[in-house]
């Protein structure tokens, strides 16, 4: 039997300006992320203000890139006729991608001013992004956000809140939770192999986040209620092939280094006659 939601998409109002659930989870999302990032910047050696003044560049940065995407994909003609439309984001609009390409160009231009490798920086970055991302994707099944195809599946989510994004009263694929609970997998990988991947070359663990990204939304797009680009795919997927390039780049580059010695190894030789 396929599960109701019926949850309103704003969970209080403070001075009249509606705070909506998708944003208090966004903070946890964000919160969790920087958490991670700290944590794992101590073990590889980057100052945690660098992280923090980081973090500003990457947010503002994957904001607008977010919403630039999704307008010129979708609203063009809207913005036209009411420019202010750009900064609705409340009422949906906000492309994945769009915030991950500005991102990166965010975090490439601060390692470079700040003098920071960026491959490591990547690499500290990419687990608590992925776990943010599963965060947030439970804002969207809240939301109505990002919904699927229409299916008969027993675990299929109906929405019932007229505040919702998803159609009313069809039982749809809950894509949003598959996307959330892949991530959630992703990011225990990432997680638990990041030293050995750390040790095959820095930049792998950022290249293996946006393999499985590129993965996960490859295959869920399939079950999303959007048109066919080209090729019958969707231009998230044609989005994703592009990252899926620039995963393979990161890939070779991080194999081309030589790692460093470990120095328990050179303890061990030192100790041998």
């Amino acid at each position: 039997m396929p599960f109701v939601i019926d949850i309103d998409p704003i969970a209080f109002t403070v001075l009249g300006i509606p705070i909506r659930w998708y944003g208090l989870i966004f903070l946890l999302a964000a919160a969790t992320a920087i958490w991670l990032a700290r944590r794992e910047g101590r073990r590889r050696g980057i100052d945690a203000s660098a992280i923090s003044d980081a973090v500003i560049w990457v947010v503002v940065a994957g904001f607008v890139g977010a919403r630039a995407l999704y307008v010129l994909q979708n609203e063009l003609g809207t913005l036209a006729m009411d420019p202010a439309h750009v900064l609705m984001v409340w009422m949906g609009g906000l492309s994945f991608y769009g915030g991950l390409i500005g991102a990166l160009v965010a975090l490439v231009v601060f390692t470079r001013r700040r003098g920071i490798r960026l491959l490591p920086a990547l690499d500290v970055a990419a687990p608590g992004v992925a776990i943010g991302q599963a965060i947030g994707h439970l804002g969207c099944l809240i939301g109505g956000d990002s919904f699927g195809l229409p299916t008969e599946l027993p675990w299929a989510v109906i929405y019932r809140n007229p505040n919702a994004l998803a159609p009313q009263n069809i039982a749809l694929h809950p894509t949003q939770a598959y996307e959330a609970i892949l991530l959630a997998v992703l990011f225990v990988g990432l997680w638990l192999g990041r030293e050995r991947l750390t040790s095959l070359g820095d930049g792998m663990v950022a290249s293996a986040y946006l393999f499985g990204l590129v993965a996960i939304r490859f295959g869920l797009f399939f079950l999303r209620d959007e048109p066919n680009l080209l090729f019958g795919l969707k231009t998230a997927q044609l989005l994703g092939l592009g990252i899926a390039v620039l995963a393979v780049v990161l890939f070779l580059v991080a194999r081309r280094q030589t790692r460093p010695i470990p120095i328990s190894s050179i303890q061990l030789e030192a100790s041998q006659p």
